[in-house]
Formats: C-alpha cells, sequence, structure tokens
C-alpha cells in the first residue's frame, strides 16, 4: 500500500528545545511546519518521568542565562508562567520549568504540529523536494531541518543510498556527546542535603548532582535524582540497570539513610555536548535546502539548543524569502 505524502513547507526532525524553537519562529513567519518525534514525549532533554503519581526531573535539572536575548525571553517565560527562577549560584540564577522541565517543553510546543512516535527511518531530496518517512507516514517538504543529536543526523543521513554533502557530514562527525545515567528515588524521608536541593559531587565521579525533588518543587513527597559522571556512564551504559543503580547507591555516602518506595533508571546517549571547535549557531547544507541546529553548537546547555533553533529558523525563512516564497 502506497502512502499519499503529507505536504509541509519545512519539516522539523526532533521535537527537543531546539526544533521546537525553530517550529515556532518559522509558523510566526507563516511557514507551514510540521515536527516528527520519535519518542512519545516531547521536550529532548526536557525530560520528566512520573514515579507514582511524582513527577522526577530526569535529564537537565535546570537552566541559566548568558545572552541577553535568551535573558528576556525567559524573562517573558516567567510572565507567562512557564518557568520561575529556583536558586543563585557563581552569580547566575539557576531557572527551572513550572511545575517540571518537561512542562516548560509542552507549553511551548503549544499549538505546534507534532507528530509523536514518528521514528523517521528513510530521506530522500528529487527535485527540489525532501521525501521523508517513518514508520507510520510518508511527508514532503521543501527545506529540511534536523534537530537531533549529531550522530543520530549521521546515521539518518547515511542509511540509505543516496549521498549527501561530504562537507556536512564531516562537520557533523565533529559534535560528539558525553553519556549520563540518571537514577530517580521515591523515598519515605526527607534527607535535607542543602538549602538549594541541588549538591554537585566532587570530583564529579562516579556522581555528578543529586537533586533534592521536594526541595526543588517537582514532588511533594520526598526524592532524589542522582545524576552520574560520563565516566560511570561509559563504563557501565550496557549493563543491566539493576547493577547500575547498585553502583550508583553504593557510591552515595548516606545510603544509610535512604528508605526507597520507588526507582527509576534512565541512560543518556547524548547527555552532554563535548567540546570542539565549531563557532556556527547551526549548520547549512551548500548542496541541498538541509540544516542541522541545537545544542551541538551555540553552547551546550538548555540556552544553546534554544539560540540556535531561533537562529536556523531565520535561515530557513530567508530561503524562504530570496527564493520569492515568503514575504
Amino acid at each position: 500500500m502506497v502512502l499519499s505524502a503529507l505536504k509541509f513547507d519545512c519539516l522539523v526532525v526532533g521535537a527537543g528545545l531546539g526544533g521546537i524553537a525553530a517550529a515556532r519562529k518559522l509558523v510566526e513567519a507563516g511557514v507551514s511546519v510540521c515536527i516528527l518525534e520519535k519518542s512519545r514525549g516531547i521536550g529532548g532533554r526536557l525530560a520528566t518521568r512520573r514515579l507514582d503519581g511524582e513527577s522526577f526531573d530526569h535529564g537537565a535539572q535546570f537552566f541559566t542565562t548568558r545572552k541577553k536575548s535568551f535573558e528576556k525571553e525567559v524573562e517573558q517565560w516567567i510572565a507567562n508562567g512557564i518557568a520561575q527562577s529556583w536558586f543563585e549560584e557563581s552569580g547566575h540564577v539557576r531557572y527551572r520549568g513550572v511545575g517540571a522541565m518537561n512542562s516548560m517543553a509542552k507549553q511551548l510546543a503549544a499549538g505546534l504540529d507534532v507528530r509523536r512516535e514518528q521514528k523517521v527511518d528513510s530521506i530522500r531530496f528529487a527535485n527540489g523536494v525532501w521525501t521523508v518517512r517513518s514508520e507510520k507516514d510518508s511527508f514532503e517538504c521543501e527545506r529540511l531541518l534536523l534537530a537531533t543529536p549529531a550522530p543520530q543526523a549521521v546515521a539518518l543521513l547515511e542509511s540509505g543510498e543516496e549521498t549527501f554533502g561530504a562537507d556536512f557530514l564531516d562537520t557533523l562527525k565533529t559534535i560528539e556527546y558525553e553519556k549520563c545515567i540518571s537514577l530517580m528515588l521515591l523515598l519515605e524521608s526527607e534527607l535535607n542535603l542543602s538549602d538549594s536541593g541541588l549538591i554537585k559531587g566532587e570530583p564529579g565521579e562516579p556522581i555528578a548532582t543529586i537533586t533534592e525533588t521536594s526541595i526543588k518543587g517537582t514532588t511533594g513527597r520526598p526524592g532524589i535524582v542522582i545524576q552520574s559522571g560520563s565516566e560511570f556512564a561509559e563504563k557501565y551504559f550496557g549493563e543491566p540497570a539493576d547493577s547500575i543503580s547498585t553502583a550508583l547507591l553504593g557510591a552515595l555516602p548516606f545510603q544509610d539513610k535512604l528508605k526507597v518506595v520507588d526507582m527509576s533508571l534512565q541512560k543518556w546517549r547524548f547527555a552532554k555536548r563535548k567540546e570542539h571547535g565549531l563557532s556556527a549557531a547551526f549548520l547549512k547544507s551548500e548542496n541541498e535546502p538541509l540544516w542541522h541546529a541545537g545544542d551541538g553548537y551555540v553552547a551546550a546547555r538548555v540556552e544553546g539548543a534554544y539560540l540556535s533553533g531561533i537562529k536556523v529558523a531565520n535561515s530557513i525563512i530567508e530561503s524562504f524569502r530570496k527564493a520569492g516564497e515568503l514575504a
């Protein structure tokens, strides 16, 4: 059975913050956009999981502002009830999503055409048109934005018989990521480890951070999120969840105080972008109307993903205008 392709001006593959930010900017400019997301949820590392009815942020625990443009955007998020300040450290306010980090992503994506559980398995470019196929549907567009971690974008571009620009692929391959493992624990009683609810492990291995969720305000009951260092994650990534949990719990100096009600573990293969020499805010192919954006560029932070999304959207909008396809 041949599926009739769904047509849009632009397709965005990946519903992380960068993809969401780009899609919003494009829609505001009058571009028809569809976001394809392989998972059931959206937000990428703005991720939240529920344990016994309580919300645990198991990806990014907070975000900060460095650029004035992002600072103004966050001020608007606060005014709209999307984000709020958590605590200040080293001259920078730590912000969090109201309710949970994933709630912020959902509100920013409100009104956008987001197709979930659409794992893209092939892309093809011919006669000025992209054909993008998922396990469920077929799509066509004039402009394509890949807003996934760079290794996933590379795998997709190299999965078919078609050859895309070598320079584009070579640049994508310079963007690498550290792994991380998050362990969420619902507890019987509070630990009161710090006033802010966040403590950093020294020297960051095997535990990078511990967040007390009730102090942060995401749970009404006691709980913690343990996030591993990259060396620990690299060593244990392929191990069973029980083995990883035992190793992380064994590294806690206060494990004798823990009375665990429930737990869950999440592995992040693309947790934090490693340092590289790229200065651009996004990547544009010289051969096809193809872009890549996300936190692999401006900065390995929430802010970086958002700013990359805005800047790549401006580039795509300009390409439509130059072609006389947009006022």
